[in-house]
This record gives structure tokens, sequence and C-alpha cells, in this order.
């Protein structure tokens, strides 16, 4: 506000307006700048304000506006007004607030995960369908993205964000106009649509802790080890609301009943509980001994698995024994009747109970000397009566293996006394071991040597087959050379006879081709003579003839 400069005299800027109320009728007047207001003795300035001015994309709502129809404000009535626009407030008009205290607001921008969730006050266009009338207090959800401005007759309750859901998740969901409620199953985003809420479905302790949900909380005596597989991992459900989602694995099974009807569904899927729909709980025995009422299960293991138990039995002589047995135990399926998995509360506890009491008998029945030798197959055979397994007709448990991991005597002298002697027999046992071991290393010792001996005559055998190889060898190689050398020289003397005996022919039919020639004859007439001359007499036949062979072939 700025303080006026005169008392009478009041100057407005062209973005200030005031309201000058006259004292004798209490009318008031709206100036507005830029303007010198000069005021009379019975007029008096209100506070001078900023003029009101709404940007792009944004709004107020103007309680009281003033109708230039009636020249009068309407009282009760509200009226948006869009930028850009500047304006100054009329006596009596006034500026809505928004929750922040804000009076010029942006406009809505709304992306695809956002909505808001509007109430009719009167008759006004459907913003979804604006040809369409929305009637008064009907109530619809406006989804993004888009850019929005609200209607003066509509109210904004809320905005929402839309939920995300994974694969495995889901949510209840209320139809407030019929009171249906359905499950949302992921994955998707959703959105409450405007008459719909969220409903809570409220489980009881036990289910809690059966489903995994809640810890299960064990005495102290309790056994977690012995539970490991029975009991569900805790884990955390946030809302209410949130669906009841349970994973069942391969050989699981699990029992959901609404009212009257029931159903069992197996692993591997995941299982999602309609809103009325609430799981069977198990109350089962655990630890050792097996004590009553340990764990509450509603994944029902279809084994195989194996229970512990330790049970005291007393012999045909009043010896008093502490057994420790395993049970190997599995469930078989009656496919038209599977609910008959679930029969009993406590298939560990009655299983347990059942076979105890069969094993006690069979102990009342033998010494202590033979049941103690012979515990084993004595509760085998009083288990099984002569088969592979005993079945449990009530619920389909079978059991396919007994094994007694210990027996100890009540007795402190019995039990003293087999200690002695399992310690004697142990000491027996283990001399023997010791003598067995020595006798063992000095075999091994034997056959050692005598495997090094035959190493050492086959390396022996070896090396000598080796020279003789190696002397085959030279030998071979000495041979080869030798060949080589003598098919050389038999060559040389070939091409050294050829050579001469093609120089021999050469020189032979040189002399030839000279005889035959006219100095040639006369050669031979001479030679002739010469010859004649020399032998007393000579008869040459008149059809001699005088050959001279020039090669082999004409001899």
């Amino acid at each position: 506000m700025n303080e006026q400069q005169h008392p009478q005299t009041i100057l407005l800027n062209r973005f200030q307006f005031c309201h000058v109320i006259d004292r004798n009728t209490g009318n008031q007047t709206l100036h507005e700048g830029p303007k010198r207001v000069q005021l009379e003795s019975h007029e008096e300035v209100g506070a001078i304000q900023d003029k009101v001015r709404v940007f792009d994309a944004e709004f107020v709502v103007v309680l009281n506006p003033f109708d230039s129809g009636k020249n009068d404000i309407c009282e009760g009535e509200r009226e948006v007004r869009i930028g850009l626009c500047v304006f100054s407030l009329r006596p009596g008009e006034k500026l809505e607030a928004d929750a922040g205290g804000k009076f010029v607001r942006k406009e809505f921008v709304l992306t695809d995960d956002e909505a808001l969730l509007l109430r009719a006050e009167k008759d006004v266009p459907n913003p979804l369908k604006p040809e369409e009338t929305l009637v008064a207090g009907t109530e619809i959800l406006l989804k993004g993205p888009r850019h929005f401005i609200p209607h003066k007759d509509i109210k904004i309750k809320e905005q929402r964000k839309s939920f995300s859901l994974g694969e495995k998740e889901g949510l209840y969901v209320q139809n407030d106009d019929s009171g249906v409620i359905r499950i949302v199953k992921g994955p998707t985003d959703f959105f409450l649509d405007a008459n719909e809420s969220f409903w809570e479905k409220e489980l009881t302790d036990e289910e809690e802790q059966a489903l995994g949900f809640a810890e299960q909380h064990l005495d102290e005596s309790g056994d977690k080890e012995t539970s490991r597989v029975l009991s569900a991992t805790p884990r955390e459900r946030i809302n209410l609301f949130d669906a009841v989602v349970v994973e069942l694995e391969y050989n699981e099974a699990i029992c959901i009943y609404d009212n009257d009807k029931v159903r069992v569904e197996f692993g591997p899927q995941t299982i999602f509980f309609a809103p009325n729909e609430r799981p069977k709980v198990l109350f089962i025995s655990g630890g050792v001994p097996v004590r009553s009422n340990v764990l509450r299960l509603a994944k029902l293991s279809l084994g195989p698995d194996f229970i512990r138990d330790q049970l005291v039995v007393r012999t045909k002589d009043n010896a008093t024994l502490t057994l420790e047995v395993t049970y190997r135990w599995r469930f078989e399926v009656d496919e038209d009747n599977a609910v008959k998995l679930f029969a009993l509360k406590d298939f560990v506890g009655f299983s347990a109970q059942t076979i105890s009491s069969i094993i006690r008998e069979e102990a009342a029945k033998h010494s202590f000397e033979v049941f103690h030798s012979q515990a084993a197959e004595l509760v085998k055979q009083a288990v099984f009566c002569k088969t592979d397994k005993k079945v449990f007709e009530e619920n389909g448990l079978v059991i396919f293996g007994v094994d007694v991991e210990s027996i100890t005597p009540e007795d402190p002298e019995i039990k003293k006394k087999l200690a002695d002697a399992i310690k004697t027999n142990v000491d027996i046992y283990t001399r023997r071991v010791q003598e067995e071991a020595q006798l063992e290393s000095e075999r091994r010792l034997i056959d050692g040597r005598v495997k090094n001996e035959e190493a050492r005559k086959r390396l022996i055998e070896l090396e000598i087959a080796n020279e003789r190889k190696q002397a085959v060898e030279r030998a071979k190689i000495d041979s080869a050379t030798t060949l080589e050398h003598s098919h050389a020289e038999a060559k040389a003397i070939r091409v050294k006879a050829a050579a001469e005996r093609e120089a021999e022919e050469k020189r032979l039919q040189a002399i030839a081709k000279a005889l035959d020639s006219d100095g040639g004859k006369l050669f031979i007439e001479l030679e002739r003579a010469r010859v004649l001359k020399d032998t007393d007499k000579v008869v040459v036949p008149t059809d001699s003839q005088l050959r001279l062979f020039l090669n082999e072939s004409e001899k």
C-alpha cells in the first residue's frame, strides 16, 4: 500500500486502484489509475491496492462478481477469469485463495499419470464431452495429458496419481455406488475412478504368519532349524488394500476358501486372493522332540521331506531308552479330492504321535539287549508291517523311511556300562584298523618294489631294443649308401663304354669313307700288292671280296 501524498488528494498510478467511501450514504466508488482523486470532506479512502494481473496459463476465481446488467455484485456467486487480463476489484468483490493461500493460480497441466477428481456443484458442461451436461452432484475423473482450467461451478476434490503395478502386484478397489469389490492385477498403470475407493482387506494374526506377512513367534525352546522348510519367509505388506499375493513353488499347495467355496491350488504359479477369500491355516508341530502348535502355515509342501523326533521307550525288562528318530514323508495327491491334503491341521504331530505309539509297543516286546542291538530293523518292521511305506488315509501322508539316529539308555549305570563297552569296541576296532593299515602299508611297499623292478626290467629291455634298432638302421643306411655308390660307378662305366664305342664307330666310319674314295681305292691296291709280295703264293679267287667290318652288327 502506498501512503497518501496529501490529506485530500490521492494519486494512483496505472497499476493501482482504490475504493472511496461516502460517509453520508455508505456507498463505495471504484477509482482506477492512472488518476488523481480529490476527496470531499465526507469521503474517505480505503486501502490502495494493486490491480489483479493474470498472465497467460493462469486464472483467478472472483467471489461476488460484479454484474453489469444489474449494476451490482452477485453475492454468493463465483467467476473464473482467465489470463491475459488486468482488472480492479469492485466494491464487494473478493479473490478466492487456493489451499496454498495463492489468489492467482496456474492452470492444471496433467501428465499421462495424473488426473483430477471433479465434482459438479451445478449443472455444467461436461469437461470430457462439452456437448453433454454434467448433472449437479456428479463426480468425474479427468485424466491427462491435458491443460485444464475448472469451470466456476466445478469443484476440484483432489488431484490423483496413477498406481503402477508390477507383474505380481494387485490392489483391492470398491465401487462406492454398488459396494462391489474387485481386484486390479498388474502389470498395469491404474487410476481410481471417480466412484471408486480402496478397500482394505484385513487378515488375522495367524493368517499373516501363515502367509509370511508377519514373523512367526516360536517359543524359546522352538527349533527354528527343524522347521526351516515349513515356515514361510517373512515379508512386508505395506497397505491393507494391497492384494494378498502368494507365490507357490513347485510341489507346493494352498487351500483357499470363500464361505462354502473351497479350492486347492498347486504350484508353480502366482495366486491372487479374491477380496473375500481366505487361506486355510495349519497349526503344525515342530522341534525335537515334536511339540504342538509351533508353526502356522498356509502353503503346504508335498515333500519329500523329513520329521525328526525324540521319544522315550521301555523294553520288556523295564530298561528305559531315549530314541532319536527321523521319518521321511511325502504326500500322495488325490486329484479328485485334493482338499483332503488339508484335512488334518497338524499332520506332523498326528503322524509323529502315531508312529511313536507303534515304536513304544514294539520296544515293550523285546529285551534291552535285543532292542538295543536291532532297533533300526525292529522299528522299520513295526512301522511298515512288511510293506515299504505307511499311508495315512486321513490326508494322504506317506511315511516311506524310518531311521533310528541314536539310542541312549536312561539308566546311568547301564549308560556307563554301554559307554565302556562302546569305548572298548572302539579301541579294539581302532587297533584292528591300525594293524590293517600297517599291513596295507607294508603290502603297498612290497608291491611298489616289485613294480619298480618290473619297470627297471622293461627299461633295460627297451634300451637293448633301442640299440639293436639303431644298429639295424645304421646297417640299412650303409647298405643304401654302398648300393647307391655301386649304381653310380656302373652308370659311369656304361657312360664311358658308350662314349668309347661311339668314338670308335666314328673313327671306322671315317676310315670307310676315306677308303671308298679314289685315293682309298689306290691305297687298298697298294696294300694288296704289298701283301701279295710278301706271300709265296696266294690264290685269290676271282669272286673274292675284301670286307671291312665297321661295327659289331656287321660281323
